[in-house]
């Protein structure tokens, strides 16, 4: 109960008065406004946006996409499209997406985005069973000879019955081809078509090749299977798609991925686009063309809090949907709002627990940079380019340059150094190390600077404790703005930022000494209470 004695009594009163005005306003809306709170339940799931520009030349013009499919384990939500009003779109009831222009000529972006919702799924064979003698009409389809899948092709018969003679049961043959498929057909990057018996020749073949060659063995074998083309979902910019091998085993659809070694099994990651040896994207010859997905892990239904309470007078964010024309999102939004809870984290490191990281409020800044890396790659590129910068800064200093300048070329420097390293990274695939374009250069620098500062006025003893206070508290402010029901919470009810500043009444008044003070004089606290 001591502790409660170093917080001020006056601002105490202050910020509870303003907490309870805050819960006031809160109870109003949704009590008599009616504002929906069913939404503020955390749900994780991945944003996904596709990007097409198109560019035709006066001709009929035609884009046709395969979209995520609903089933059991994947729910497809705020499905949106936006074209400029220059094409006419329509979805068949296969879930293609189709935009049409009679007379298209110049250039336009096509955008596509959805919520999705993604379980992973483990699948257990049975043992001993054999491989069923007969299926039904709408299985057999699946064992068909296919232009790109040569299930019939003598080499894939013969490779098929290597790999499991006759009489193998049915676990043993799925066990066997998988393995095969895996371990002996390389992976390999390669643009343009790979059949199933290109693939058997050459032993490498990207995705596609090396699932059409574990269909087709499959199939030769008497087992129903058929491909599946998708998405793997991770917050990056890509364009590439995935594919993989769905087989009928026991009266149900099995998942297995002979590329990246998930047997019978299928990921949390993977959302499935077509069902089939289709491709993802189809459009009229002699146009120019180019696609990217771009893909957020984060919460459902933001945007439908926002939308669900447009009308009521007390919704602050209803300009957004007018922001939103200028590509405003409601991401950023997001992280405006989280910025002001991540320096409450610092103020509270700094004043009470008595951690001193470089800058006042850097570690808030940094931790957002954070956000599309990931923590531990986001700190691992922090130290790196903290070091080279810092090295360079001294080395200036010794020049005696203007500030200025000086800072100019350690910017220049790390730019350099985010971009080298990113795509060392991304090659040895570090996928996360995409999102580094977001670190907030300027932050860097001056951290940098800061801590060559303070290693030439002290030593390295002490510039080093700076900086891993620096690397705990961003930690800190990283953690806090990945609380989801946080996230959510805020952009259904803004006003909750006045509970931030009662917070900081609160810690503005503490008199006492830091929790780490304590720590060091505690011999003498002791000494003192003997007294």
């Amino acid at each position: 109960m001591k502790l409660f004695k170093n917080f001020g009594k006056i601002e105490i009163a202050i910020a509870l008065a303003i907490s309870a005005a805050t819960a006031g306003v809160i109870f109003y809306k949704i009590q008599v406004l009616d504002y929906t709170i069913a939404a503020v339940r955390p749900e994780d799931g991945y944003f996904v946006r596709l990007t097409m520009n198109v560019r035709g030349n006066g001709r009929p013009l035609s884009v046709r996409v395969t979209l995520p499919l609903q089933s059991e384990r994947q729910s497809i939500k705020s499905e949106r499209e936006s074209s400029g009003g220059r094409f006419t779109y329509t979805i068949s009831p296969g879930r293609i997406g189709q935009w049409r222009a009679p007379d298209f000529s110049g250039d336009q972006n096509i955008t596509y985005s959805f919520f999705a919702q993604t379980q992973a799924r483990t699948y257990t064979l049975p043992e001993g069973v054999p491989i069923p003698d007969s299926y039904s009409d709408d299985i057999v389809k699946h064992l068909l000879d296919e232009e790109r899948i040569q299930s019939k092709a003598p080499e894939i018969v013969a490779k098929a019955l290597e790999l499991a003679p006759a009489g193998t049961d049915l676990s043993t043959t799925l066990k066997n081809i998988y393995n095969y498929c895996y371990t002996q057909v390389k992976f390999l990057e390669v643009r343009g078509t790979t059949d199933a018996i290109t693939a058997l020749k050459l032993g490498e073949a990207s995705c596609n090749g090396k699932n059409r060659l574990m269909v087709a063995l499959l199939r030769a074998r008497g087992i129903p299977a058929r491909m599946a083309n998708g998405l793997i979902l991770e917050s990056n910019r890509k364009r590439t798609t995935h594919a993989w091998t769905i087989a009928y085993v026991n009266e149900e659809w099995v998942p297995f991925c002979p590329t990246n070694g998930h047997f019978a099994e299928i990921p949390e990651q993977y959302l499935e686009l077509a069902k089939g040896d289709v491709a993802v994207f189809t459009h009229s010859p002699n146009i120019g063309f180019d696609w990217r997905f771009v893909i957020q892990r984060q919460l459902s239904n933001e945007e439908e809090v926002v939308y669900s309470n447009i009308s009521n007078p007390l919704n602050i964010l209803h300009a957004w949907t007018t922001l939103k024309d200028y590509h405003i999102s409601l991401q950023l939004i997001m992280i405006v709002l989280m910025v002001p809870i991540g320096a409450t984290v610092v103020a509270l490191c700094r004043n009470v627990i008595g951690l001193l990281p470089f800058g006042t409020f850097m570690p808030a800044l940094i931790a957002v940079s954070f956000r599309d890396t990931g923590l531990v790659v986001g700190a691992a590129f922090f130290l790196a380019v903290i070091l080279i910068a810092t090295a360079v800064n001294v080395a200036l200093m010794r020049l005696r340059l203007l500030h200025i300048p000086r800072l100019v070329i350690i910017i220049s420097v790390v730019v350099m150094s985010i971009t080298l390293l990113a795509l060392a990274a991304m090659r040895y695939g570090i996928t996360e190390a995409a999102g580094v374009s977001l670190f907030p250069m300027a932050i860097l620098s001056l951290t940098s600077e800061r801590f060559s500062q303070v290693l030439l006025q002290e030593d390295w003893k002490a510039a080093g404790k700076r900086m891993i206070a620096t690397f705990v508290v961003a930690g800190l402010c990283y953690g806090v703005y990945n609380i989801k029901p946080l996230q959510t919470a805020l952009i259904a009810f803004p006003e909750l930022l006045f509970v931030n500043i009662s917070i900081n009444l609160i810690l503005g008044s503490w008199t006492g000494m830091r929790l780490t003070e304590y720590l060091r004089f505690r011999d003498l606290a002791t000494i003192d209470d003997g007294n």
